[in-house]
């Protein structure tokens, strides 16, 4: 059969080229007959497959690697290798530029390469890893690599699927700071009003400010019941009327009745502490996920704390009161003695302000008037996440600086 096919010289190019091999084995498979098998012959072939395919996909990324590297691709004129490939390959342009993406960590991390190489970790480790990353979190991965290689060989893709997200948060983190407050300049409500008096818009808002307004007007607007005589409303519908809500009943001067919503933040303990080193840490708003330690210490300046102790990750041992931080009569004698938001040139009335402590209650900080200001949330926020700093004069006053604004 091989003889019709090819001459002497094909087989010799056969023989000494891998590809040509796999073309020719794929030829025989596409041959099989598989209705006679067994269940068992047909899941151990379904395996087998998925191994070779993995261990083929692995190899892909290690030439296109190679490829990028050596910008190949400009040969054609093309402007980038996603393009070259989308164009050239049977992929679309988003699977094409995950492909460049994640052959670039290949190409860029030894630790990566070799692990991906010796099978120990999985071409969806790899792209997990791509997933998440940014130009900023690019220079903060170095330092990381290791652990994450080490996390992915003991994690099947689900886990370390939220491993990666955790450790996007632990990237950002590093890179907070003015990169924080480039992106709070973002933050935007647009709203305008149409021709028959509709109002349009969009908003962006920071993580802890768009899920509070979320949790707020979800819980003011429940899902509703199936028999609705007008059907049950949309989410997006039951958000809008529950943003109506929450703005009519601050016009008059209500509060919700029933139990107020909250925003609940489960953190383990070394995570609590500034634990980096532990990428399964639990540091998350329920509901939403992963949050960095600025997000984290906004909310735990002002917030009712309780404890659950584990054994392992499933028997629960002790769980203890919930207490809060800050007393009322503490918020009391701090919006008496501040009056408004304390940030330079702000004079946000203390009714909209948030009580923040000056040395973090993250990092032992007291709960005592001392320690405790007034901030606005755009201030707070901005505080728990840049590089503004407040110590305590002297005096007993409190003192704003930025490294970038010193005089």
């Amino acid at each position: 059969m091989l003889e019709h096919m090819f001459d002497t010289k094909d087989v010799e190019a056969v023989t000494g080229d891998p590809v040509l091999q796999m073309r020719m084995a794929l030829a025989d498979l596409a041959g099989e007959e598989l209705e006679d098998w067994t269940g068992s012959a047909k899941s151990s072939r379904v395996l087998e497959l998925l191994e070779v395919a993995e261990r083929l996909n692995a190899e892909i990324l290690r030439s296109v690697a190679a490829w990028c590297r050596d910008r190949a691709w400009e040969i054609d004129g093309a402007l980038s290798p996603k393009t070259w490939l989308a164009h050239r390959a049977p992929i679309g342009i988003s699977e094409a530029a995950l492909l460049v993406k994640t052959a670039g960590l290949v190409g860029g991390h030894d630790e990566i390469a070799e692990a991906l190489a010796d099978g120990e970790i999985t071409v969806p480790h790899v792209e997990a890893v791509a997933k998440v990353m940014s130009c900023g979190r690019e220079k903060v991965l170095p330092d990381h690599v290791a652990n994450l290689v080490d996390q992915a060989r003991r994690l099947d893709i689900g886990d370390f699927n939220w491993v990666m997200r955790y450790w996007a948060s632990i990237a950002d983190d590093e890179l907070a700071g003015d990169a924080f407050e480039e992106k709070l300049e973002r933050r935007h409500l647009h709203a305008s009003t149409t021709l028959d008096g509709w109002v349009v818009g969009d908003f962006r808002l920071d993580p802890v400010a768009g899920q509070s307004l979320i949790t707020a007007v979800d819980h003011l607007a429940p899902p509703d019941p199936e028999d609705t005589p007008d059907g049950p409303r949309t989410l997006a519908q039951r958000r809008a009327d529950g943003l109506a809500d929450l703005a009519g009943r601050f016009l008059q001067g209500e509060r919700p009745g029933g139990n107020p919503p909250n925003l609940t933040v489960v953190v383990d303990h070394d995570a609590l502490h500034g634990d980096t080193t532990s990428l399964q840490g639990r540091c998350e708003l329920v509901d939403s996920g992963p949050i960095g330690r600025g997000s984290l210490g906004l909310l735990a300046c002002d917030c009712t704390v309780s404890r659950i102790v584990m054994q392992g990750e499933s028997v629960v041992m002790d769980m203890g009161r919930k207490v809060r931080v800050a007393t009322p009569a503490q918020r009391r004698g701090v919006a008496v003695r501040d009056r408004h938001c304390r940030f330079p040139g702000c004079d946000r009335r203390a009714g909209w302000c948030d009580l923040h402590h000056v040395r973090s209650w993250l990092d032992g900080g007291p709960t005592d008037v001392d320690n405790l200001i007034l901030l606005c949330r755009r201030h707070h926020t901005l505080v728990h996440n840049s590089r503004w700093t407040i110590t305590a004069t002297a005096t007993g006053d409190f003192a704003f600086s930025h490294p970038a604004r010193a005089p």
